[in-house]
């Protein structure tokens, strides 16, 4: 997914709610990239930042993030369930779904760690190719 593709699922996820667009779009991308940063520290031990060599911050809608294509999505969870968040008792409800999908994204990229010696990404002990896009 690309940053537009990342931002029109938040849309689609929130409902495409008119009343709160004003509220959470002037932050929309900082909420992406935000949670971009969390997959991306757990993944690679790398902040997400313009010093970066791979992972800059997501600024125009054809940039992609450097995750596997399957955690892509949990980006958009991420910002989604920061817009639900800061919401009345029912939206911050609605958005704990979010939160979970992208706690559980998290916790796969967490238990995927780079052999030392091959370089290769491990996956509960079995190497894999480096740049896998299916969890295992």
């Amino acid at each position: 997914m690309n940053l537009l593709e990342i931002k029109n699922m938040v849309m689609f996820q929130t409902n495409n709610d008119a009343d709160d667009l004003g509220d959470f779009l002037p932050y929309l991308e900082d909420y992406i990239n935000e949670g971009y940063d969390r997959l991306a520290v757990v993944y690679a031990s790398e902040h997400v930042s313009m010093d970066s060599e791979l992972y800059l911050p997501l600024t125009h809608d054809k940039s992609s993030p450097e995750l596997p294509d399957w955690a892509h999505r949990a980006i958009a969870d991420y910002a989604t369930w920061l817009i639900y968040r800061n919401g009345n008792v029912q939206k911050q409800n609605r958005g704990q779904q979010y939160r979970a999908a992208f706690e559980e994204v998290l916790s796969k990229l967490q238990g995927m760690s780079v052999d030392a010696e091959t370089g290769l990404r491990t996956v509960l002990g079995n190497k894999v190719k480096k740049f896998i896009n299916i969890p295992r």
